[in-house]
């Protein structure tokens, strides 16, 4: 039996750092490395996942993750994520990745992730997830956008 239908604002998770010099690649001007965001974006997307599932997930693939700028060291990283799409046993996370630079009291939109998780049952076999009900405009465009994304990323494994 799966469980009640879920909002994307239920399975919300935030998690935030604040980015040292371990964090920094090896470039002459150092950034973050890249590794490290994809790390807390894969662990907030799975925490995500498992609110919605309401039980062990696991990730199937990052289908896609664009840096669009940057992160130094010094500044605070703040994953935002939320499941947008469900499958039988798998959902469609977004994961929005913020810098802030707390000196100078800017924030900006970094980076922009799309994960996809698998619900597993106590036996470790994929598991039915519970629905999902959507509740606003935005709700609804993302929801368009990872099915459409989905329907792709199938389409290419034929």
């Amino acid at each position: 039996m799966t469980a009640a239908a879920k909002t994307p604002r239920q399975s919300e998770a935030v998690i935030a750092d604040l980015m040292m010099p371990q964090h920094a690649n090896g470039l002459r001007v150092p950034s973050v490395f890249g590794g490290v965001i994809m790390s807390m974006v894969d662990r907030c997307a799975a925490l995500s996942a498992m609110r919605h599932a309401g039980g062990q997930a696991t990730t199937l693939s990052i289908d896609k993750i664009l840096f669009k700028e940057p992160i130094w060291v010094g500044e605070l990283v703040e994953i935002r994520s939320r499941v947008v799409f469900v499958g039988r046993t798998s959902m469609a996370v977004l994961a929005n990745v913020y810098a802030e630079n707390i000196t100078q009291g800017t924030r900006r939109h970094a980076n922009e992730c799309w994960l996809t998780f698998v619900h597993l049952g106590a036996d470790g076999k994929p598991a039915a997830v519970p629905q999902l009900t959507l509740e606003t405009a935005e709700d609804r465009l993302l929801h368009e956008v990872a099915e459409r994304r989905r329907a792709q990323s199938l389409a290419e494994r034929r």
